[in-house]
């Protein structure tokens, strides 16, 4: 949602982001809007207990994650927000609930933008039931084709070929990463360095509180490789609790850096598998050895697997032998890359935000 506010904004809109404080006005820079203050959810340090994935539960949580007091709650708070901001438009996430129904409720038209690259609506039956429960209580009628799943307008950040097979009903807009840049970080500057593959390591900001031993197995195989290597642990988890093993590459380890001032200087990106880290990296037409660890992550990497963009390993039994082999795999052999550069060429004929926006503008009727 991101580059739409950034494009509202640089267009002249009053724009306001509802969530988390910390999030809104410590990551975004936009004014923060919210009846309630809503706290970032609570992690404990470091890097957790790493439970298997069990691929037939992959997306059944749906409901119990995203339909329950928080989405009751959404409700009473968005609609406030709503109606003391005068607000002609909600745009919001395609599981935030909670916001599609205020919205509703309060006749403002909403922009869905999708969140799961590859999985597509494969958990719209499960929320049948609470949603329309979720609905009664604020008064809403029916919705048996889950119209409301998909507002006015819905926007996808993603490739088709990461949908393929998941069509969707009603106007549907696709759109491009923007082109945002950090500003430089040593960290960036450090990568470009030298000669020789460079690789970054992200384990996302949530997941990587949930890795187990999984940091430690990615550096110990990395580090194994010719290559300079950069990794980011995120936030609860201290970067200095990893030794750097010898090896004849070079390691660097950060709790964060910008993954947009990276992106465009590596050669492989070994993530978790969430959807905006692989979309980042196939914008920038880099292969992915991908290690899911939860949601939407294990689709995500089949999905690059099959497109022949990437590999997947076993999150919870990869040993740093099998991690090196396959980085090395995905450095050496041309295919992986070519098959990446053309899914980034796909990417690049999404329409960019600011032309998202102009049919945005166009559906509520601020422009011709």
């Amino acid at each position: 949602m991101l580059p739409l506010a950034r494009a509202a904004s640089a267009a002249g809109h009053r724009t306001a982001l509802s969530g988390a404080r910390e999030a809104v006005l410590e990551q975004t820079g936009f004014s923060h809007r919210q009846p309630r203050n809503v706290e970032l959810p609570a992690s404990r340090p470091g890097t957790g207990t790493l439970t298997p994935i069990d691929p037939s539960t992959v997306l059944t949580r749906v409901p119990q994650v995203f339909l329950g007091d928080a989405a009751a709650g959404a409700v009473i708070d968005v609609g406030r927000l709503v109606a003391r901001w005068t607000a002609d438009l909600v745009v919001c996430g395609e599981f935030d609930f909670g916001a599609m129904t205020a919205a509703e409720r309060a006749g403002v038209p909403c922009v869905v933008v999708l969140a799961f690259a590859s999985a597509g609506g494969t958990w719209r039956d499960a929320v049948r039931e609470p949603l329309e429960a979720l609905r009664r209580r604020a008064g809403l009628g029916p919705d048996p084709q889950q119209q409301m799943l998909g507002g006015a307008l819905t926007v996808i950040p993603f490739p088709a070929s990461m949908r393929s097979g998941h069509e969707l009903r009603g106007r549907v807009i696709r759109m491009r990463p923007d082109t945002w840049s950090s500003p430089p970080s040593d960290a960036a500057a450090w990568l470009a360095a030298g000669d020789g593959p460079r690789v970054y390591v992200t384990l996302g900001t949530e997941f990587n509180t949930k890795s187990g031993d999984l940091f430690a197995r990615l550096i110990d195989g990395l580090a194994a490789l010719p290559a300079r290597i950069l990794v980011t642990t995120g936030p609860w988890v201290d970067p200095t609790t990893f030794p750097v093993p010898e090896g004849p590459g070079a390691i660097r380890i950060e709790q964060y850096v910008p993954q947009d001032s990276v992106l465009g200087l590596v050669d492989l990106v070994v993530n978790h598998g969430g959807s905006g880290s692989v979309t980042g990296a196939l914008a920038h037409g880099v292969p992915l050895l991908v290690l899911p660890l939860g949601a939407d992550q294990l689709p995500n990497g089949s999905c690059v697997e099959t497109l022949g963009a990437g590999l997947v390993l076993d999150a919870a039994t990869a040993t740093p032998e099998d991690i090196r082999t396959t980085a090395s795999r995905l450095l050496t052999e041309p295919a992986f890359r070519v098959a990446a550069g053309r899914i980034r060429t796909e990417i690049a004929t999404g329409e960019p935000p600011a032309v998202v926006l102009a049919a945005v503008e166009r559906l509520v009727g601020w422009s011709p």
